[in-house]
């Protein structure tokens, strides 16, 4: 959802946990090669890896330092520049300084076309293929190695970057992912392969340095709109360290001879990427150039791309399921499961002796990562429907998301909220033909907000209008024109002389500052609670209330002069009442805290109703001896 114009203050992030553990492992990596007692041309693999490793953290520190004090990071061409240059740096260093690094291998030299390019004559029929100076093989290898390591260290380590967008989600991933890895590289660790301990041992740190920050960054059900629970997550890996995650697992799979074996291990990794590649990069584009949508072909305004069909509400794909509604704890640890099972998958398909056995592996991976991708165009859809589904004496109105369907038993839908309105309201088989029909949510929120006027319930109505973005619903001027409408009532309701405009009642994307909570706008797709059909200006825009001039704590009280206290004591009621009965459910998590300390001091200043409060004693203690000292 947009920002509505507001400023995050990124600097009170902590992104502490990249620099750490990537400090972490270029650190003990360089003590296990003490350990292990490397040769020359192990050591100078292992540098090889952990300079790469540390280059992409440089690259993903800068761009947090510049989100931190210039409130922008890099560009997407300079972060993908830069983490090109490490991967194809990383390339040529292990071309030259690595004796595997000339040697040419299938399936590439197999190609039709590469063959000519890559490998000699003399060595067509064998696995690999030394190159030497002077040769046009030679140059062919060098330049599609640096190609290749370019191209897979820098997707792969944008797709961990994009994975990082809740609490735990990429470091429970990454490490599957390079635990998978490391066992599959444990073949390579005899004397025909020198260089197989060292690869070990990049894996591992890897595992290792996301296991340990795990506990740092674990995954809640905390989501800043809401604040219905506790965050668990003290520290961010940040840019800083998804980049190096990514781009050392990277570094990995392509110098072990695996880089096609890591689309099956990060497998989550892959629908992330492709997830914002497809869905942002080119699909968008695409529609926004080429796509005519004509049922607003007769509008002069513009139409946002969340009107066009796009596989997903949003990308990278997790977002997707966080704007559903998902528990963002379960959703962590879905996605957890999910990169286990294209870990484990990976690992038969490298680790098979038969040829059955990996070609079962990969496609089962193929089928899971359909499976999870088309997910999205089945879940992205509304529809309204009557609650219970079954046949009863008086159903009411529902929202729901999925298919209307039952496959043995299973249901392929959601429900999403109930409505106050009932099938009563349908008066005409038209309307009746409508339910069950999928559609966007913004036209099933018009939908629910119509049947919600019908049946007199304004404030239900108004905030399910409400809840579809301005630019979305300047596309409906149906909407608007009830929106005015339902204006007009409620200042009759209130029996006011003037009506008043919706944009007096409820602010229109208010512009705010600071480190507060991105709740300034709904979201239409969660739904939507009982306080806000109570009140106008209950919901998303309680926090957007005048500030209170009563004291909030006893550290306060104790500040105040004699007379100041006394007068703040006598208004604090009023305003904790009105605080507590606008947010029952604890909205805002400060808020309630604030809340909290007020009915303290309302309750032990009520004295009018008969009913004895009780309070701190020692305060009480000290006013009633100022009171005696009088």
């Amino acid at each position: 959802m947009p920002a509505g114009g507001r400023e995050i203050k990124t600097i009170e992030l902590p992104l502490v946990g990249g620099p750490a553990f990537t400090l972490a492992i270029v650190g003990i990596g360089v003590w296990a090669g003490y350990v292990f007692q490397l040769n020359k041309d192990q050591w100078t693999m292992l540098l090889i890896g952990l300079g790469a490793t540390f280059g992409f953290a440089l690259i993903g520190f800068l761009d947090d330092w510049n989100k931190v004090y210039s409130k922008e990071g890099l560009s997407e061409r300079a972060k993908f520049g830069g983490v090109f240059l490490v991967s194809a740096t990383a390339a040529v260093l292990y071309f030259f300084l690595v004796s595997t690094g000339q040697e040419s291998y299938s399936f590439y030299k197999d190609l039709p076309i590469l063959n000519t390019l890559l490998s000699n004559p003399g060595c067509a029929a064998d696995t690999t293929c030394r190159v030497h100076p002077g040769q046009f093989a030679f140059y062919g290898w060098l330049i599609f190695l640096v190609l290749m390591t370019g191209f897979v260290g820098s997707f792969t380590s944008v797709a961990v970057d994009f994975s990082d967008g809740l609490d735990g989600l990429a470091g429970g991933l990454v490490f599957s992912a390079s635990l998978a890895l490391g066992i599959v590289v444990t073949g390579l660790i005899d004397p025909r392969h020198p260089l197989g301990i060292v690869f070990e041992i990049l894996a591992l740190l890897c595992a290792g340095s996301t296991l340990g920050y795990l506990p740092w960054n674990w995954p809640s059900s905390w989501a800043a709109r809401h604040r219905t629970a506790k965050r668990s997550a003290k520290i961010i890996m940040g840019d800083c360290g998804a980049l190096a995650l990514g781009g050392m697992m990277a570094i990995i799979a392509i110098f072990s001879r695996n880089e096609l074996l890591l689309l099956l291990l990060g497998g989550a990794f892959v629908l992330e990427g492709l997830s914002a590649l497809i869905q942002s990069r080119v699909l968008t584009r695409f529609f926004r150039r080429s796509l005519t949508t004509l049922r607003f072909a007769n509008t002069d305004e513009f139409v946002p791309h969340t009107e066009f069909p796009l596989p997903f509400l949003a990308t990278p794909l997790h977002h997707h399921f966080d704007l559903l509604g998902w528990d963002r704890r379960r959703l962590v640890y879905g996605a957890w499961a999910l990169g286990a099972c294209f870990a484990a998958l990976g690992v038969m398909s490298g680790l098979s002796t038969f040829t059955w056995e990996r070609y079962l592996a990969r496609i089962l991976v193929l089928i899971l990562a359909l499976a999870i991708w088309t997910s999205g165009s089945w879940t992205k859809c509304y529809f309204v429907g009557k609650h219970p589904a079954e046949r009863s004496r008086s159903r009411r109105l529902a929202l729901y998301y999925g298919y209307p369907y039952r496959i043995m038993g299973v249901r392929l839908y959601h429900l999403v909220e109930v409505i106050e309105a009932s099938e009563n309201v349908i008066e005409t088989p038209a309307e009746e033909l409508a339910l069950w029909q999928r559609m966007t949510i913004y036209d099933a929120r018009s939908m629910l907000g119509l049947y919600c006027y019908r049946a007199g319930y304004y404030p239900a109505a108004l905030a399910q209008w409400t809840r579809i973005p301005e630019r979305n619903r300047v596309l409906r001027p149906e909407v608007t024109r009830l929106l005015f409408e339902v204006d007009e009532r409620l200042a009759l309701e209130k029996q006011e002389t003037q009506p008043m405009r919706r944009d007096q009642l409820i602010p229109q994307e208010p512009i705010l500052s600071g480190n507060l909570p991105p709740a300034d706008l709904p979201n239409p797709h969660e739904p939507i609670r009982s306080d806000e059909t109570a009140g106008i200006l209950a919901g998303p825009w309680e926090s957007l209330k005048s500030t209170h001039s009563y004291p909030i704590n006893n550290e306060e009280l104790e500040d105040l002069d004699e007379d100041d206290e006394e007068a703040q004591i006598i208004t604090a009621p009023l305003g904790s009442s009105t605080h507590r009965e606008s947010e029952p459910n604890g909205h805002n998590g400060q808020n309630g805290q604030k809340s909290q300390n007020l009915s303290d001091t309302s309750d032990a200043s009520l004295s009018g109703n008969g009913t004895q409060q009780t309070s701190t004693p020692s305060r009480w203690f000290t006013r009633l001896f100022r009171s005696s000292s009088k």
